[in-house]
C-alpha cells in the first residue's frame, strides 16, 4: 500500500490534570520499587529526565537518579512510554479500555488523551524526530503493520502492507524512515514513500526494538550503516544488546525495549532490574538509582470454605449437554457420571450405571437412537445406545479419545472429534472411519445441515500470527470435498464457548442457534449455511448448550443451573422441572496405623502412631496400642503417613473431556496421593458435574474446587473462555458463577481492567477467591493472586519475569507484601522423575494415563531439553529461587501445574522437585506448598492441609521418608479420603487391561 494514503480518525481527551497521588490509606499497601522486572524507559530530548514504566505505571525522575514521581493512575496500564524531541509530551500504549491503544500525556501527567480506539491492537509508539506523528504497529488491516498518526488531525497512515508481522518501529534521525522487526528475524526499514530495504537479515534469535543511534557528527547514527541500529537479541537463557550483526553488550539481563542513544554517542537502556547508562565498548553499565513509592488498596477475599459434613440432599446442577428428543417429548443429558432420559413432566431415569465416564448424547433424527460417549472399554470411545432393545454398541475402537458425536440426517453417519481436535466421519453400520477437517485447537461439536452436505462447528479464528487470540466463528465444512469457510457470527464477535455454546443447525435448515454474548442467538440461513439476515438475541437471560426440537420451533437451554425450554414464535421460556438429587458420600470410620507420622504443621515427625478416625474426621492420634485396633484397621505400620496432597491449578473437566483422561483422571490422581484439587478455569457445566460426581461418589477422585469458564475481553484463545460485552453480560455472569455455586473466579488476559476489579469486588464480598496471570493490575485491583509467575500474556512481554526468566525485588515486595499467591507451574519435568526407576514405566502411568499423553511423556524422557538449546526452560530455572524468596517474605506459594497441559498427577511432584532442588525450600516448606498453605488458600485450612484431631481424615501412607526427601512423595502405597481406604491396584482395576 502506497503509504501516503490516509485515513482519519476522532481522537478522545481525557483531560485529568496533573496527577497528584493520594497519600497511602491506613489499610494501603505501600512497596518502595528501586529494582522492577523488566521496566521500560525514555529519556528527554535535553538528557535531563527519563519516564519509565514499573508494573503498568508511569514515573518520572531525573536522569541523575532520586525519589520517582509517580505520572500515572494504578488503571492505566502504560507501556513502553516515548518521549517527544520537543519533550512536552509521552506517548504510550495501553489497555485501559479493552484493547490496545495509542495515548499520550504531558510529562506532569496532565492531559491523558486517547488517540486510538476500536477493536484492533495499537502497540509499541515512538513519536517522529520533529514531534509531529507517533508511528507504531497496528493490526487492523488483517497483520501488524506499520503505521503513523499525525499529531495535528488524527490522520492515519499505513507505513506497511506485507504478510509478516511487523513489531517494534522506531524513526531514524532524520524522520526519513522507519525501522521495524519483521517475524522476529529480520530488520527492515521503510520510507514515507514506500520503499523498504533490508538492515539485519536471518537473525539467530528472536530480535526486539531496533533503535538508530543518534547523529554525532563522526558517522554514528549514519541510516545508511545497519551497524547503526541497536536492537535487542533474545536466545536460550540471554538477552544481548546488539549494534548491528555484533553483540555490543553481554552478560547482563538486557530488557527488551529501544536503547536512548543520546548525542554524547551515549545511551541509557533498562537491564538487571534498574535503568542503566551504557557507553559503547563497555561491558560495564552505570546504574541510574531511583525509587518509586508505590501504594494500593489492600483487598483480600475470605473464602467461604465448604460444609463437609451436611449429608442431605442438594439438586442437581452439574447438567451437561442437554438434548432434547426430535418429538420434544423427552430429553436426555448426563449428570452424576451417568446418562439420563427424562421424558418431560416425569422423573429422569439412568441409561448407564457405572463408575465410568459418559458424556455427550446425541439423538438419531428417528429419535431411536442415542450416540454417547464412554470409556468403559478402556478409552474415550463412541457407542450407540438402541433405545427399545437397550443394545450398547462401541462404534469406534482408536486408542486416543473420540468426543462430540452428531447424527446426519439420514442415520447413517457420525461426526465426531478426536483430543487432537480433528473432525471424522464414522459410517454406523460398518464402523469405517475417514479425516474430514484437519486438527483444530479445541472445535466446537459439528452440527449437520438438514440435507447432510454441509458440517457447522465452532471454531478459533486468529487475527494474526503473532499473537494467537482471535474469535470463535462459525467453520462451515463441505462434507464431499472438505471445502472450508469461516462465517463470523458478528463483526469482532466469538460465539461464548466452543464447546457447548453451537452453532446447532436447526433440524428444517433454515437457522443455526449458538451463544452469543452470553445469550442465545438464531441466525437465519441458507441451505449452504450462508446467512440471510443478522443474528437475533432470542433470549434475555444467559444461555448454556442448547438443543433443537424436531419441529425446529423449540430449543432447549441451560439457564443457572435450570433446564428451559424456549418457544420461538411465543418468544416465552418455560423452565423444566427436573427432580434430581445427589448426597455426599458417606464418610469411613477407621484407625490407621502409622509408622511414621508427619503431621503437616510442623517439621516434626511422629512414630509408630495410631489415627482414630470417625465419620471421616480425626478424632484421635495417640502412640500406637495394639489392644485399640478393631473393625476397620489400615496397616501403614511400613510407611509414612502425611496430609492428602492439594493440587492448586488444574483443568480437570477439561482434561477428563477433552484431553481423554474420562474417569482416569481421578484414579490417577489419588493413585498419585493428590485428594484435594482445584480448577481455575472449566467448561462451568461440566466442571460441576464432575465436582457432583466425585462428591457423590459416582466417581473415583479426589475432592474439587473449581472455576467455571475465566472471563475474558473480545478476544479468546482457549474453547471455555467466555467474552464479555458490557456491564450486563458481565454481572449475570458473576449472578451464575453464584448460581452454580461455583468455588473460584478467574479472569483472563484479555478482560479489560474495569472488569477485573468489578468480578474482584464481586468476589471480595461473596467468597469466591480471584485469580489472574498478572500481578499487576491485577494486585491493585484486587484480585487475590496469580496462577503462575509466568503464562499467557497480553503485552509482548511479562511485568513478573524478564525474557531470560529472572525476577526483581519488585515482583517478590508485592508478593510478600500484599500476602498474594502464586502458583509453581513449570511445564516441564523434572528430570529426577526419569531416573532408574522411570516414571514413564510406573504402573500407574502405564494404566491410567491416556496413550498420546504417554507417549509424550516418553518423548520428554528420550529427548530432554536443554538449558543452552531450549528458551523455555533456561527462562525457568530462576523461577523455583523466586518461589522460595516470596514464601519467605509472607507471600503464598502454592504448588500446581496447569495439567492436564501439564502431566496430570505426575506434574504435582515434578513442581515439588524443582521447589526442592532449585529452589533450596527444606522438605518441610516444600510439602506446605500443597498442603496447609493450599487449604488455607481454599478456606479449609480447618478441614484440610494437616492432620490434625478435628480435621478431615484425608492422608497419603508412602514407602519412604518424603519428609526428609520430596523425592520419596512419588511411592504412594495407597490413599485415605475420608477415612476411605484406595490402594492403588484397586485404583488401577477397571483400566487393567
Amino acid at each position: 500500500m502506497d503509504c501516503a494514503t490516509s485515513r482519519s480518525l476522532a481522537v478522545r481527551l481525557l483531560l485529568v490534570g496533573t496527577l497528584t497521588p493520594l497519600a497511602a490509606a491506613a489499610d494501603d499497601i505501600t512497596v518502595s520499587l528501586d529494582s522492577v522486572t523488566n521496566l521500560a524507559a525514555t529519556l528527554s530530548a535535553d538528557g535531563k529526565t527519563i519516564v519509565f514504566d514499573a508494573q503498568g505505571v508511569l514515573w518520572k525522575v531525573p536522569s541523575s537518579g532520586g525519589k520517582a514521581q509517580q505520572l500515572s493512575d494504578l488503571t492505566l496500564g502504560a507501556a513502553r512510554p516515548d518521549y517527544s524531541p520537543g519533550g512536552d509530551l509521552i506517548a504510550v500504549q495501553s489497555y485501559r479500555e479493552g484493547t490496545f491503544d495509542i495515548w499520550t500525556l504531558k510529562p506532569d501527567g496532565s492531559e491523558l488523551t486517547q488517540w486510538t480506539e476500536g477493536p484492533w491492537d495499537e502497540r509499541e509508539p515512538t513519536i517522529s524526530p520533529d514531534g509531529q506523528h507517533i508511528a507504531f504497529v497496528s493490526d487492523r488491516s488483517g497483520s501488524y503493520d506499520v503505521w503513523s498518526l499525525a499529531l495535528a488531525s488524527g490522520e492515519l497512515t499505513q507505513w506497511t502492507d506485507s504478510p509478516g508481522q511487523e513489531a517494534y518501529p522506531t524513526w531514524s534521525p532524520d524522520g526519513a524512515e522507519i525501522a521495524y522487526v519483521v517475524d522476529g528475524k529480520r530488520i527492515d526499514a521503510v520510507s514515507a514513500t514506500a520503499e523498504s530495504r533490508v538492515l539485519i537479515d536471518a537473525i539467530d534469535g528472536t530480535a526486539y526494538s531496533p533503535s538508530w543511534r543518534a547523529a554525532t557528527g563522526t558517522g554514528d547514527g549514519d541510516t545508511d550503516a545497519a551497524s547503526n541500529i541497536s536492537w535487542v537479541r533474545l536466545r536460550p537463557g540471554q538477552t544481548d544488546l546488539m549494534l548491528g550483526a555484533e553483540v555490543a553488550l553481554s552478560g547482563h539481563d538486557v530488557f527488551p525495549f529501544r536503547a536512548q542513544w543520546q548525542a554524547d554517542g551515549t545511551a541509557l537502556i533498562t537491564a538487571d532490574g534498574g535503568l542503566q547508562r551504557w557507553t559503547p565498548g563497555s561491558d560495564a553499565l552505570m546504574p541510574v538509582p531511583f525509587s518509586a513509592e508505590l501504594s494500593f488498596p489492600r483487598q483480600d477475599t475470605a473464602p467461604r470454605g465448604r460444609d463437609f459434613d451436611s449429608r442431605a440432599p442438594r439438586p442437581v446442577k452439574g447438567i451437561v449437554t442437554p438434548a432434547l428428543a426430535p418429538d420434544g417429548t423427552r430429553i436426555a443429558f448426563a449428570a452424576l457420571n451417568d446418562l439420563w432420559l427424562m421424558p418431560l413432566g416425569e422423573e429422569p431415569h439412568r441409561l448407564t450405571d457405572d463408575t465410568y465416564y459418559e458424556s455427550d448424547p446425541a439423538w438419531s433424527r428417528d429419535g431411536s437412537r442415542l450416540a454417547y460417549i464412554s470409556d468403559s472399554a478402556g478409552s474415550l470411545d463412541v457407542w450407540v445406545l438402541d433405545l427399545e432393545s437397550g443394545l450398547k454398541t462401541r462404534l469406534t475402537t482408536d486408542d486416543g479419545a473420540e468426543l462430540y458425536p452428531a447424527w446426519s440426517p439420514d442415520g447413517a453417519t457420525l461426526a465426531y472429534q478426536t483430543e487432537l481436535g480433528e473432525t471424522r466421519l464414522v459410517d454406523v453400520a460398518s464402523g469405517q472411519t475417514r479425516p474430514l477437517v484437519e486438527a483444530l485447537f479445541q472445535p466446537g461439536r459439528a452440527s449437520w445441515s438438514a440435507d447432510g452436505r454441509y458440517l457447522a462447528l465452532a471454531a478459533v479464528s486468529p487475527y494474526t500470527s503473532r499473537f494467537r487470540e482471535g474469535t470463535s466463528q462459525i467453520l462451515m465444512v463441505e462434507v464431499a470435498t472438505g471445502d472450508q469457510r469461516f462465517i463470523p457470527v458478528a463483526e469482532h464477535k466469538s460465539i461464548t464457548i466452543r464447546a457447548d455454546a453451537g452453532p446447532i443447525w436447526s433440524p428444517d435448515g433454515r437457522h443455526l442457534a449458538f451463544v452469543m454474548d452470553g445469550y442465545l442467538h438464531t441466525l437465519a440461513v441458507d441451505p449452504d449455511g450462508s446467512p440471510t439476515g443478522e443474528p437475533v438475541a432470542v433470549t434475555e437471560a444467559l444461555a448454556d448448550s442448547p438443543t433443537w426440537s424436531g419441529d425446529s420451533r423449540k430449543l432447549a437451554y441451560l439457564n443457572n443451573g435450570t433446564l428451559e425450554i424456549l418457544d420461538l414464535a411465543a418468544g416465552t421460556s418455560t423452565p423444566v422441572p427436573l427432580t434430581l438429587n445427589w448426597r455426599p458420600e458417606a464418610p469411613r470410620t477407621a484407625i490407621v496405623h502409622a509408622g511414621r507420622l508427619w503431621d503437616g504443621a510442623s517439621p516434626t515427625v511422629r512414630e509408630n502412631m495410631d489415627l482414630i478416625v470417625a465419620n471421616g474426621r480425626l478424632v484421635r492420634i495417640e502412640p500406637h496400642d495394639e489392644t485399640n485396633h478393631a473393625g476397620n484397621v489400615i496397616d501403614a505400620a511400613d510407611g509414612t503417613v502425611i496430609p492428602g496432597l492439594i493440587e492448586a491449578h488444574t483443568h480437570q473437566s477439561w482434561g477428563n473431556h477433552t484431553f481423554g483422561f474420562g474417569a482416569r483422571q481421578g484414579r490417577l490422581l489419588l493413585s498419585m496421593g493428590i485428594t484435594t484439587t482445584r480448577s481455575v478455569g472449566e467448561l462451568a457445566y461440566r466442571a460441576v458435574a464432575d465436582r457432583e460426581a466425585l462428591a457423590s461418589g459416582e466417581r473415583v477422585g479426589p475432592r474439587y474446587f473449581t472455576a467455571g469458564g475465566p472471563l475474558d475481553g473480545a478476544r479468546i484463545y482457549y474453547n471455555a473462555m467466555r467474552p464479555v460485552a458490557d456491564e450486563r453480560q458481565l454481572d449475570l455472569e458473576l449472578a451464575r458463577a453464584s448460581a452454580l455455586d461455583l468455588d473460584v473466579l478467574k479472569t483472563y488476559v484479555r478482560l479489560k481492567p474495569a472488569f477485573m476489579e468489578r468480578v474482584a469486588r464481586y468476589g471480595n464480598r461473596h467468597g469466591l477467591p480471584t485469580y489472574s496471570h498478572f500481578l499487576a493490575p491485577g494486585i491493585y485491583l484486587g484480585q487475590d493472586g496469580t496462577t503462575h509467575l509466568g503464562a499467557t500474556e497480553r503485552l509482548d512481554y511479562s511485568r513478573i519475569s524478564s525474557l531470560t526468566g529472572k525476577t526483581y525485588d519488585d515482583v517478590i515486595d508485592l508478593f510478600s507484601a500484599g500476602e498474594k499467591s502464586v502458583i509453581s507451574t513449570f511445564f516441564i519435568t523434572e528430570p529426577s522423575l526419569f531416573d532408574a526407576s522411570a516414571i514413564t514405566e510406573d504402573n500407574r502411568v502405564q494404566t491410567l494415563l491416556p496413550v498420546n499423553e504417554r507417549r509424550k511423556l516418553a518423548d520428554a524422557r528420550d529427548n530432554p531439553p536443554n538449558a543452552d538449546g531450549s528458551t523455555y526452560l533456561a527462562g525457568i530455572l530462576d523461577n523455583p529461587a523466586t518461589f522460595a524468596a516470596i514464601l519467605r517474605g509472607g507471600g503464598r506459594v502454592l504448588a500446581g501445574t496447569d495439567s492436564p497441559l501439564d502431566y496430570v498427577g505426575i506434574g504435582l511432584h515434578s513442581n515439588l522437585r524443582w521447589l526442592a532442588s532449585q529452589g533450596g525450600l527444606s522438605p518441610f516448606d516444600t510439602l506446605r506448598t500443597t498442603t496447609s498453605l493450599a487449604a488455607q488458600e481454599l478456606g479449609v485450612g480447618d478441614d484440610l492441609g494437616t492432620l490434625e484431631v478435628g480435621k478431615l481424615a484425608d492422608m497419603v501412607i508412602v514407602d519412604g521418608r518424603p519428609d526428609e526427601s520430596v523425592n520419596d512423595l512419588i511411592d504412594v502405597q495407597s490413599v485415605i479420603k475420608g477415612g476411605r481406604l484406595y490402594r492403588i491396584d484397586d485404583l488401577l482395576a477397571p483400566f487393567a487391561r
